[in-house]
């Protein structure tokens, strides 16, 4: 319990320090007030000591924090920023981001700059922009020349800030760019990210879009990949938590296995493999600060269920955001770190209370008490309930939006979520293995992602989904934090004791044969071949359907005995791989004849992805070459895949 308090003030040191920009009067006001509310509660003399050492710890985070903050001036490569073209030569440090289609982002390492006739050992980290291609890989060092920019600060977000804090100072957009090396990188990162590449193409033959970028985003954190409508409607609806890697989102899926693991083995047992797949889905991944902190607070409310501990967990979980705030201070202004610490609080606290009222609740009622599907329905409930709870100031003020249909969808799609989750691990493990099974296990996994979308984009539509807040600050969530302490403190007072169903008067309930999670899983694939054989298109007639994929052409052709032919593939292989998956049906991933009609951009750069991700027949195109990175890529991919070619 000391070292409990002791965190505290610490974390009260740091926000202190954060929201005021380490003013010594700010830290002194905090010192004085606890030092004051401590004597008030515990007027005994050894109460200074503690006092003494709180106030201590708080002039200690505040100077952790003041010392800790980036410099004012610009250090290493940002020195260079807004002035002539530099060359300059940097190691991709990440994987590469989407930024629409039209644009990939790289993260680059700075090694070197060329200055006053000669190569100079240089550092600091450069957010680069270009075009889809070519791709360069995580390990690759490159020589570029470009002008370096500082990144913009918005009236409603410090994107420069946002930026130092990950180790980016410059922004260049479309350099000259030549790949000087290869697998420069970490072998075992090198390791992760090919894992993960591996996994997510695997994905992408299974699945049609936009349920393979779902899939991803679930099991991989790739929220990147989304398309920009889903992931509107996701922010909408308060369900984007679900494709983030954060420690809301891991300990949702902690709390969901348990739940479901419960049922089967125990609750204990089930708190334990839990833990290990926390561990393991945090090393997939990737090791990010970002995710090392989403796993610590996931593993703490995991290892506090296994012991028995609850009540010791909020303990932990502060001790936790200590260390994290020791080593790296300015955290506290990372959203993810907010979301995360407030999400496995709700969760230690309010989450344990709700399913308490809700289950004595639920014991006035026999026949739904015995109900094997009550329990895991109330536990679910719980959980959404209080990361909501929770969250909800956080999302408010950083975002200025406050999703009014956040509860419905996160009840609809978090049952979904695991499905998605589990799915998409058995069939991306499967896909990397045995190729040849993607087309079966798409059956699997393509009904709980479909489900997902739905339930997001019909949530999405609903009048006044969300509401637009503006003028809200710290004091604002501080208010409501106070109140919701309240609450909590209320329904902990008021904790029924668990009271013991009554006997049952004629039979005994018998547990069904399979698991209700395997039921549903079951009844949920047999509607979605039933729908899809209703809704199927009727044959005979020919069609020929103008794809949407921005300033481009792609036109899709249907003969009346089901032939397919696609002219031309638009820019991007994002904007047409979910043209064709609004399109066409998961299960058919047939397409007879590509046609390339000229080798520009707007019409081959997003056939790539056509060759990989479909069953192509043939290929025929206009004799005509080019000779840009897109016809490159083409022409890499037809010799890839070995499709015949006119």
């Amino acid at each position: 319990m000391i070292l409990g308090l002791l965190a505290f003030v610490w974390l009260l040191g740091v926000a202190a320090a954060a929201f005021t920009g380490a003013d010594p009067w700010a830290a002194l006001a905090v010192a004085a007030a606890l030092s004051a509310a401590s004597f008030a509660l515990r007027p005994r003399p050894s109460t200074l000591g503690l006092i003494a050492l709180g106030a201590a710890l708080i002039f200690a985070a505040a100077w952790r924090y003041d010392s800790t903050a980036p410099p004012d001036t610009p250090s290493g490569i940002a020195r260079w920023n807004d002035g002539d073209p530099l060359r300059f030569r940097a190691l991709v440090a990440a994987e590469p981001d989407s930024a629409g289609g039209s644009t990939v982002r790289y993260r680059l390492a700075v090694r070197e700059v060329y200055w006053g006739g000669a190569w100079r050992p240089e550092s600091g980290g450069v957010l680069m922009r270009t075009a889809p291609f070519p791709r360069y890989d995580y390990g690759d060092v490159l020589e570029l020349r470009g002008e370096l920019e500082t990144p913009p600060t918005f009236d409603d977000f410090d994107y420069r800030e946002y930026l130092l804090r990950r180790g980016v100072g410059s922004l260049v957009a479309y350099p000259w760019v030549s790949v000087l090396a290869h697998d420069q990188g970490s072998d075992f990162r090198a390791a992760l990210i090919d894992t993960r590449a591996r996994l997510s193409g695997a994905l992408a033959d299974a699945l049609p879009e936009p349920e393979a970028s779902l899939a991803a985003g679930v099991l991989l954190g790739k929220r990147v990949d989304l398309p920009p409508d889903l992931t509107e409607d996701m922010n909408v609806t308060g369900t984007s938590h679900l494709v983030a890697v954060s420690g809301q989102n891991v300990t949702l899926v902690a709390g969901l296995l348990m739940a479901a693991l419960a049922w089967v083995v125990g609750r204990r047992p089930a708190a334990w493999l839990a833990l290990a797949a926390v561990i393991g889905y945090s090393l997939l991944v990737g090791g990010e600060p970002s995710v090392v902190r989403a796993a610590i607070m996931g593993a703490l409310y995991v290892v506090a269920t296994a012991l028995g501990r609850q009540g010791s967990g909020p303990i932990a979980l502060a001790l936790a955001g200590a260390a994290m705030t020791a080593i790296d201070p300015h955290a506290v202004h990372d959203v993810s770190f907010q979301l995360s610490f407030a999400a496995t609080l709700g969760l230690m606290t309010l989450g344990s209370l709700l399913v308490a009222q809700a289950q004595a609740l639920a014991q006035r009622w026999p026949a739904l008490a015995v109900f094997p599907l009550t329990r895991p329905a109330i536990e679910l409930a719980a959980v959404t309930v209080a990361a909501i709870a929770f969250t909800l100031p956080i999302t408010a003020v950083n975002f200025q939006r406050v999703s009014l249909v956040a509860p419905l969808a996160n009840l609809l799609a978090v049952p979904a979520f695991l499905a998605v989750a589990l799915t998409a691990a058995l069939t991306a493990a499967v896909g990397v293995i045995l190729p040849a099974a993607t087309s079966v296990l798409g059956w699997l996994a393509w009904p709980p992602a479909a489900y997902m979308v739905a339930v997001v984009r019909l949530t999405a539509d609903v009048p006044l989904a969300s509401a637009e807040v503006s003028g809200l600050g710290t004091a604002h969530a501080i208010v409501y934090y106070s109140g919701l302490a309240v609450v909590v403190w209320l329904l902990g007072r008021r904790r029924p004791e668990p009271v013991a169903p009554p006997p049952p008067e004629r039979l005994p309930v018998m547990r069904p044969p399979i698991p209700a999670a395997g039921a549903a899983l079951l009844l949920a694939l047999a509607s979605a071949v039933l729908w899809l054989a209703i809704t199927a298109p009727t044959s005979g007639r020919l069609t020929v359907t103008f794809l949407d994929v921005g300033q481009g052409d792609a036109i899709l052709i249907e003969g009346p005995d089901g032939h397919r032919i696609l002219v031309d593939g638009g820019p991007s292989e994002e904007a047409i791989s979910a043209a064709l998956g609004r399109r066409l049906p998961f299960h058919d991933r047939r397409i007879d004849l590509v046609v390339l009609t000229h080798p520009e951009a707007d019409h081959l750069g997003g056939l790539p992805a056509v060759l990989r991700r479909y069953d192509v027949g043939s290929v025929l195109t206009n004799p005509a070459e080019g000779d840009s990175a897109a016809y490159r890529a083409w022409k890499d991919a037809l010799r890839g895949e070995s499709v015949p070619y006119h």
